[in-house]
């Protein structure tokens, strides 16, 4: 199973991508671990936005999810050593894919930030 994230127009149409946003749900853990550890929704902000404003899925504004995901990826690098740990024992994610899956992300967000972030999970 995996995380697609897409981005929504204002009039819910999809929004051409560069890159295909993708990333297997095997690494949330890692993700959920270190919002644990600075004391932020971390999973939520990348596997349940919608949830954090309480609002339908398609409707979560990219600008709030562009606000936080640098502070995201500055802690799981920062944290790294504590969070490596929390890899898959599948084998199945790395946490250089969840960085580079990350780094996309923010760069995908700052070329739609007027879009509405829609996932399927």
């Amino acid at each position: 199973m995996s995380l697609s994230i897409y981005f929504l127009d204002n009039n819910g149409e999809d929004v051409e991508q560069q890159v295909c946003l993708n990333i297997t749900h095997n690494l949330n853990k890692i993700v959920d671990e270190c919002g644990k550890l600075v004391g932020k929704e971390y999973y939520e902000l990348v596997w349940r936005p919608d949830e954090l404003l309480g609002v339908d899925n398609g409707k979560v504004p990219v600008s709030f999810v562009l606000q936080r995901l640098p502070a995201l990826i500055a802690d799981l690098i920062k944290h790294e050593k504590e969070l490596v740990q929390y890899l898959p024992s599948n084998g199945w994610g790395t946490f250089e894919g969840l960085v580079c899956f990350l780094c996309n992300y923010l760069k995908e967000c700052y070329r739609n930030k007027d879009s509405f972030v829609y996932y399927f999970s």
